[in-house]
């Protein structure tokens, strides 16, 4: 039987974080944590967390800010310091885990934007996990993510901080659905499935719009995690898995190679990579996302081998 439960958080900052939890019967194995990325929210993986209880896992799950029905702002992260409010959201909500569940381990899954925000987390607050899954995930270009500062500081100095770029918008989506021409909709690039896409596109919390803030705030954190010296602060023997769609725009087969191998780099000794053929952005929504949901939940079991 699955347990869910929606709980309210206070922030260090007293902003309300929105958690939603998941939990079996009794004992679980471990708690998977999960940050979820940019432009969607934590109902949107009630589907993964059902098949985890059932395998005997807690799943827990908070809106970032600017995401969710309680958002003030949507794509809106904060007047100063977003990224770092991320991170310490993440640890609040993680926090929480560990004083409810109380000896139970916990595996942090961070998708998209949300692996950003969970390796900036494990840098910082690494012995708080026992394992790392990075989906739809990539190696930033360093140069491309100070080009686009710069046009983001020049934005929000036009525009305001809580406005809409149109040009950022199109700088940071408009080459997702080239792969996929002729295309059905603008989103064909999350998903193989027609009627996750459709969901996605009707769904009012999914899509943005993102403000100037909030894009010069996640440039700012890919700065903080594309760095050699940086992934040296997780520690060498944390479990992580590397994963997503072979054609996802965001990393893809290409993107998640170069992350592996900075890992690799960096002496981290048990990474693993799962690319799936053909996959886009969104695994746990496409149309093999019950095998994608098999393969993570059995990693962090047999991960879990290890903690004994």
């Amino acid at each position: 039987m699955v347990h869910h439960t929606q709980q309210v958080l206070r922030a260090q900052d007293g902003h309300d974080i929105h958690v939603q939890v998941w939990r079996p019967d009794g004992d679980c194995l471990c708690v998977i944590q999960i940050i979820h990325g940019l432009g969607e929210h934590s109902a949107r993986y009630a589907r993964f967390a059902e098949a985890a209880v059932e395998r005997g896992f807690a799943v827990c799950i908070h809106d970032q800010r600017g995401h969710g029905p309680n958002a003030e702002q949507l794509g809106y992260l904060g007047p100063r310091n977003g990224w770092q409010k991320l991170i310490d959201d993440a640890e609040t909500v993680n926090q929480h885990v560990l004083d409810e569940f109380e000896s139970v381990p916990v595996v942090l899954l961070g998708h998209s934007m949300g692996s950003y925000v969970a390796q900036n987390f494990a840098m910082y607050h690494g012995p708080r996990i026992k394992g790392l899954i990075l989906s739809a995930s990539t190696w930033p270009s360093r140069l491309r993510v100070v080009a686009g500062l710069l046009v983001a500081h020049l934005e929000s100095w036009r525009l305001g901080p809580h406005k809409n770029s149109k040009l950022l918008h199109s700088l940071g989506f408009s080459s997702f659905n080239g792969p996929f021409k002729p295309a059905r909709t603008e989103l064909d690039w999350l998903s193989r499935d027609e009627a996750e896409v459709d969901a996605y596109i009707e769904d009012p919390l999914c899509g943005g719009p993102y403000a100037c803030n909030l894009w010069m705030e996640l440039l700012r954190g890919l700065l903080r995690i594309s760095s050699d010296n940086e992934l040296l602060r997780i520690s060498s023997d944390l479990p992580i898995l590397i994963t997503g769609g072979e054609n996802d725009p965001v990393g893809g087969e290409k993107g998640m190679g170069k992350l592996a191998l900075h890992y690799a780099q960096t002496s981290h000794q048990r990474i693993k990579v799962r690319i799936y053929d053909e996959g886009r952005h969104e695994m746990l929504n496409e149309i093999n996302r019950d095998d994608v949901t098999r393969d993570w939940l059995d990693w962090v079991e047999t991960t879990s081998r290890t903690w004994r």
